[in-house]
């Protein structure tokens, strides 16, 4: 097994999407290269200089949700499908989108099914007819529908003057010459196909030479069918002596194959074996979304593990790169370089059954946690992974938090499952009477590494597993009991915040005694006037800044606990959050106003990153009062305006964003500080004449001046660190490019000179 890595670590300003590497759904091989499609991304891999690249959404790709690919030899160019309509055209190394479908004004789906090269055109079965696209002119030429819209066109075939168009129940055709085939009246339905009215449907339509064939696929596992279209009816074609599942068909060089659960069958023209692929070198067998044969090779999309060259029985290569193991993703935890991911969803009492699991990503490699790798959850009811926390005292130790009949999980040594925890072995609680499963929406390690749980839909929301191994509730108030639960967070006093739906926002001080309620307290905000003030009781993310100020934010805007320490004894009007209001030409407005917010960041320089349901992502200075900068789909690469959670790699800078279409981080401009300076670096260095980017120096103390000097100790440049970084354009303090040459780095907390800390070569 071979694997190339196709990602990286990336510059301060930069972008990556995290293209999930194991499910690839279409293949096809041309101009030298195999293309593999997956979810999101393309991977390009040459196989004579055994070389891969990564195409996506960030670097080069129009869009995300690949759907399938097609290659046109006569004129050397691939075209990638789209699920909202948009099509890509390569050629020459040159990416020209298409977007006429996308930006069309039509209901329902525009998801393209299939792309089919004929004559001089490419034509395009698509959610509501068939496309055909002038690839000279790169523009929509005619539109069919042979449905009137009605029924998505799932797969076509070209023979001689006729087109075939298959629906999931019927099939169609027309007359190529004929210009009328925007009329659906111009359509006849084949009849050689019986019009299903089953749950059972039709697939995929190819043409073998002169014979037509077609993927008959019933709900019952392993009853899939594939028959030969006759002028008198159909013949059955795989007639083997055991059941088939089959993914999907195609056109081998002349030959038919089928893509099957457990293998790739090629059949010669008396239907015996040609080619028959059921197993790995490696292990495992194939589940073979598409294949190909080229170069003596066959290639295959495989749904589970991704690019795999079969050359033979004997030998067998996965071509993969790095990234998630899958595509859902729901919220995220950080500790000491490294990041966990859950991968489930919430809907309010109702689970998602969402399987996905926990996935890690450490040292630029990713690793998978889930039922059919952990012997404690195989075969388990264990669904909705909702939260993470890494146990900031061995972070090989790793809490999993659920809404199933598991709710609570421990990962040991970055490797097993090594405890579960549920309403029969613990104080948590099931959601309601007579309910199997129990919701967990928040776990949380504290700075001596007791867990701290929150169990929505309880008497008692807010337990704790202590390092010891005992288990501890605790009483929070009539307005937190039996409601959906929230976020949770841990303010630098070792106090516990966290929001209840329809209950506000909760603070939990035990008094530094885990074990011992008595001594314990704790207050209730909401947006009553004199209790808290909130903008809303529906609150979607908490942050505890530098100042210890707890940052509230909700469907209505947010609001800041500044005085978080004395809430516990104020009397009533005393701990009200605050809004941060600004004067704009005569009026008074709040920052961000009814902002619907859905998580916020701190980063290493007190700043504030705001994720929102709809309008991307701002970044606040430390006081809230500036916005300093807004990303979002139309003005950066990030792949939606949807955020669903935020999460900072404190050590590096990188800020990871959970849209609702996937997984993008961008690099900022601000880490955690180093006090003792212990790991300094700085790059690029050297900085080459094509670098456009910042030059970042990383790993130095919070709020730091800095300043750049020639090697005769003139100034050229000066800043303040954000946090434990600082950048420079590589500019003089005046606008102009330095000269080649090297440059000291000095930094320091005061006035004068300070330490060098480091020197970078410009080079122009």
């Amino acid at each position: 097994m071979l694997s190339y890595s196709a990602t990286g670590q990336i510059g301060t300003g930069q972008w990556r999407l995290h293209v999930p590497a194991r499910k690839a759904i279409d293949i096809v091989a041309g101009n030298g290269l195999i293309y593999a499609a997956f979810e999101a991304g393309l991977l390009e891999y040459d196989p004579i200089a055994n070389e891969t690249s990564a195409l996506n959404a960030v670097n080069g790709l129009s869009d995300i949700n690949l759907t399938c690919l097609t290659f046109d030899a006569s004129a050397n160019t691939l075209y990638i499908g789209y699920d909202n309509g948009n099509l890509d055209k390569i050629k020459d190394n040159r990416i020209t989108n298409i977007p006429a479908i996308k930006l069309a004004q039509i209901p329902g789906s525009k998801k393209i099914n299939k792309i089919v090269s004929y004559g001089n055109f490419i034509y395009l079965a698509t959610g509501f007819s068939i496309v055909k696209i002038d690839p000279v002119k790169d523009e929509v030429k005619d539109t069919w529908y042979p449905t009137n819209g009605n029924d998505p066109i799932i797969d076509l075939a070209f023979k001689n003057d006729t087109v075939f168009a298959l629906t999931a129940t019927r099939m169609f055709a027309g007359n190529i010459g004929n210009f009328a085939l925007a009329d659906p009246s111009e359509w006849i339905i084949d009849t050689r196909l019986a019009t299903l009215t089953t749950t059972d449907t039709y697939k995929e339509i190819e043409y073998v030479g002169d014979d037509l064939f077609v993927l008959f696929s019933k709900v019952n596992y392993g009853e899939d069918s594939v028959f030969k279209i006759k002028t008198a009816g159909l013949e059955l074609i795989n007639n083997e002596p055991f059941s088939m599942e089959i993914y999907s068909i195609s056109n081998q060089n002349g030959k038919l194959a089928l893509q099957i659960a457990g293998g790739v069958f090629v059949y010669n023209a008396d239907y015996s074996y040609h080619l028959v692929a059921n197993s790995y070198s490696f292990g495992g067998v194939p589940k073979p979304a598409a294949s190909v044969v080229y170069d003596g090779n066959l290639w295959i999309a495989d749904r589970e593990i991704g690019l795999v060259r079969y050359t033979n029985e004997y030998s067998s290569t996965l071509i993969s790169f790095e990234g998630p193991p899958k595509k859902a993703f729901y919220s995220m935890d950080w500790e000491a370089g490294k990041m966990a991911f859950a991968s489930g969803g919430l809907s309010s009492i109702e689970a998602t059954y969402n399987t996905g699991g926990v996935y890690v990503f450490e040292d630029e490699k990713w690793s998978l946690f889930d039922k059919d790798n952990m012997p404690l959850w195989n075969n388990q009811n264990i669904w909705d992974f909702l939260t993470v926390s890494i146990d900031p005292t061995n972070t090989k130790r790793i809490a999993v938090g659920t809404f199933s009949q598991i709710p609570v999980s421990i990962i040991e040594n970055n490797a097993l499952v090594t405890d579960t925890f549920t309403p029969n072995n613990s104080p948590l609680e099931y959601t309601e009477a007579g309910a199997t499963s129990a919701m967990v929406t928040a776990v949380k390690y504290d700075a001596e590494g007791n867990l701290w749980v929150l169990n929505g839909f309880s008497e008692n929301p807010l337990k704790a597993l202590a390092k010891d191994g005992t288990w501890h509730s605790y009483e929070c108030g009539n307005a937190a009991k039996n409601k959906l639960s929230r976020k949770m967070v841990i303010d630098y006093n070792g106090n516990k915040w966290f929001a209840i739906e329809n209950g506000g926002l909760f603070g939990y001080n035990d008094n530094n005694s885990i074990s011992n309620p008595v001594d314990d307290k704790y207050v209730n905000l909401n947006t009553n006037e004199n209790t808290g003030a909130l903008p809303s009781n529906t609150i979607n993310a908490l942050a505890v800044d530098f100042d210890n100020e707890i940052w509230i934010g909700t469907d209505n805007g947010f609001a800041i606990l500044y005085n978080s320490a004395n809430s516990f004894d104020a009397e009533p009007g005393e701990y009200n959050a605050q809004r941060i209001k600004l004067e704009y030409e005569g009026n008074v407005e709040y920052v961000l106003g009814n902002t619907n917010i859905t998580d916020i960041e701190v980063d290493g320089g007190n700043r504030k990153w705001f994720g929102t349901a709809n309008s991307g992502i701002l970044l606040l200075s430390p006081d809230g009062q500036t916005i300093l900068q807004q990303f979002t789909m139309e003005n950066s690469p990030l792949i939606s305006n949807t955020i669903i959670d935020l999460k900072l790699e404190q050590s590096s800078g990188e800020l990871f964003i959970i849209t609702d279409k996937g997984l993008v981080s961008y690099r900022t401009d601000a880490n955690y500080e180093d006090s003792e300076y212990s790991n300094v670096t700085v790059f690029p260095n050297p900085a080459h004449p094509d670098f456009e980017g910042p030059i970042t120096i990383q790993g130095i103390r919070y709020n730091s001046d800095v300043k750049i000097t020639d090697v005769a100790g003139n100034l050229v440049y000066q800043t303040t660190s954000n946090g434990g970084t600082a950048t420079w354009n590589g500019k003089t303090l005046s606008g102009q490019k330095v000269a080649t040459g090297v440059y000291l780095i000095w930094t320091a907390a005061n006035e004068g000179k300070g330490r060098k800390v480091g020197k970078v070569l410009v080079v122009h």
